[in-house]
């Protein structure tokens, strides 16, 4: 297997595991701290709009975060598992 397509692979797991992590990281915090579930759909009417934007915004930054997160520790993970591929090998893919 080439080694951008094994890090296209790895990369991509690690974020996608990261983000669902990280999005139920932020609901269980939702609940612990206002009492109630996240909504669901931020869009529908009963749904206000400081909790809608909030919510959007809480879980944007923290997924986001969070899948940078991931990503850059698969990265290293990959590079500690492949001796003998030294630093060019990662910057030879932009990373």
């Amino acid at each position: 297997m080439k080694q951008d397509t094994l890090w296209s692979l790895v990369g991509s797991a690690a974020a996608v595991a990261a983000g669902v992590m990280a999005r139920r990281a932020a609901d269980k915090a939702y609940r612990h701290e206002v009492g109630d579930a996240p909504p669901a759909n931020p869009d529908e009417p009963e749904v206000g709009w400081r909790q809608a934007l909030l919510w959007g915004a809480a879980t944007g930054v923290l997924v986001g975060v969070v899948r940078v997160v991931g990503r850059r520790a698969g990265r290293e993970a990959l590079h500690r598992a492949r001796p003998g591929h030294g630093r060019r090998a990662l910057r030879r893919f932009g990373r």
